[in-house]
């Protein structure tokens, strides 16, 4: 066999290595060709294949190319728009749903109109400045900006409705704040009082002055709580209306207990909607601002499953990111007198159709290189819009139900607490999560189905 004979004859027994030219390429460098040969329409066609649509009676998943291939899809008579005869609470609970969905972007468009408008420059020119200054997303003073009347509001009950968004209080859980015994004892009401004497008379003339709030004064007597809750689903709509609004009436069903929703620092970089954030309550997660906030005797609320979970989200699953995640359970143990609290929301994975996404596609890196660089992805999904019910950004009418377990009480403070003590309390947590997703699966649709720890 000649030379030439003997490289074609390589080329062909060897997948991984080849020689031309003198020159040796790795197996990489071979796919990478491939990959330049393929045409457009290659390409196009397996990244279809690499997707799979979950969505109401796919929850086992479908390759998106053979779901397009079906001729009733595209070949719809009509566009299945809303009736005309909706009633107006139906309206008014999708348009508050709507308004949460694209508030970000209502607000980042505002912002930019207001700053290209010089009339508006009177009011931007401060606010820009105090938005540099100010660092009350991550400095625990969000409980400054805590506001109860912006929390009651009566859009985040219609927000609420539209699903619904349905707290359940399996156990008693002791309230931090108490009624403080100051309100026993005949505490003034009001800030300032002007006692006159009318001379000569015995009489005397009071003026009271700033009375003030009705609001019973408390004082922490309580332990504090972080509150844990599963699963992400794709932008954790349960979370938002339990936690972070009234809508679910939090107040009455676990009083004396303010809790902080905590989420991404880069939601909090977006003019006026950091401050429309932090008015509900909602802060920073990082590490520092939660031991700020629980120094408060404020309670938190963690999504612990975060971005990666949102990429493992499929309708009617249960898929969750829980082993490695123990950050909060070491926040618990550098606190002390704190409860961790499991909360499991049935229904959270199936508000919105998902477009999951296959490992070595572009999209998937695409996904990968977009948590890499901002600290957060989303998946690929659908729902239904506000005037139709085909497709959109507003979420299914699909009830959540958001189960809060018995709190897993750390009493004792660990300066520098070990893995074994980390592992003891996170072992505990599962357990009570494991009950309640146990005890209340068959109530709430998940019959059949298992906790599946994906990390």
């Amino acid at each position: 066999m000649d030379s030439a004979g003997q490289v074609n004859h390589r080329k062909q027994c060897d997948g991984k290595v080849s020689i031309s030219d003198g020159a040796m390429s790795s197996g990489a460098d071979i796919w990478k060709e491939r990959e330049r040969s393929r045409s457009p329409s290659q390409i196009l066609r397996n990244e279809l294949d690499s997707l799979r649509f979950y969505g109401k009676g796919n929850e086992k998943g479908m390759p998106l190319g053979d779901l397009l291939d079906e001729p009733d899809l595209l070949h719809k008579p009509k566009v299945n728009f809303c009736s005309p005869k909706t009633p107006w609470k139906r309206r008014l609970q999708t348009l508050a749903v709507a308004w949460h969905v694209g508030s970000f972007i209502y607000m980042a468009a505002f912002t930019l109109l207001a700053m290209a408008n010089p009339l508006m420059w009177v009011v931007m020119i401060p606010y820009l400045l105090y938005y540099m200054v100010d660092r009350t997303p991550a400095n625990g003073r969000v409980t400054r900006r805590y506001s109860n009347w912006f929390r009651s509001l009566a859009l985040w009950q219609y927000y609420c409705n539209y699903y619904p968004i349905r707290l359940h209080k399996v156990a008693d859980i002791p309230p931090t704040f108490t009624e403080s015994k100051a309100n026993d004892l005949g505490a003034k009401k009001y800030k300032m009082s002007l006692k006159i004497r009318l001379w000569p008379l015995k009489h005397s003339l009071t003026l009271n002055i700033l009375k003030k709030s009705d609001a019973v004064e408390k004082e922490a007597t309580g332990p504090r709580y972080i509150f844990g809750y599963h699963p992400h689903g794709v932008a954790a709509l349960g979370a938002f209306g339990a936690f972070a609004t009234e809508g679910c009436n939090w107040s009455e069903l676990f009083p004396g207990i303010p809790v902080c929703l905590m989420t991404l620092i880069n939601q909090f970089q977006i003019p006026f909607y950091r401050d429309y954030l932090l008015s509900l309550g909602i802060t920073s997660v990082s590490r520092k601002n939660a031991l700020k906030v629980l120094d408060q005797n404020f309670s938190i609320c963690i999504v612990v499953g975060g971005a990666q979970e949102a990429l493992t989200s499929k309708v009617g699953s249960a898929d969750l990111v829980l082993k490695r995640r123990k950050g909060f359970v070491k926040l618990a143990l550098e606190t002390g007198k704190v409860g961790i609290v499991p909360c499991f929301a049935f229904g959270e994975t199936d508000c919105y159709n998902i477009l999951q996404t296959d490992e070595k596609s572009y999209l998937r890196r695409m996904q990968l290189w977009f948590k890499r660089t901002y600290g957060f992805t989303i998946p690929f999904f659908f729902a239904r819009g506000v005037f139709n019910y085909d497709f959109g950004l507003i979420p299914f009418r699909r009830p959540i139900n958001i189960v809060v377990g018995r709190p897993i009480y750390v009493d004792k403070k660990y300066e520098n607490p070990s893995i074994e003590d980390i592992d003891y309390y996170q072992k505990l947590y599962i357990e009570e999560l494991e009950r309640i997703f146990h005890k209340y699966k068959e109530q709430f649709g998940y019959k059949g189905m298992e906790l599946n720890y994906v990390e």
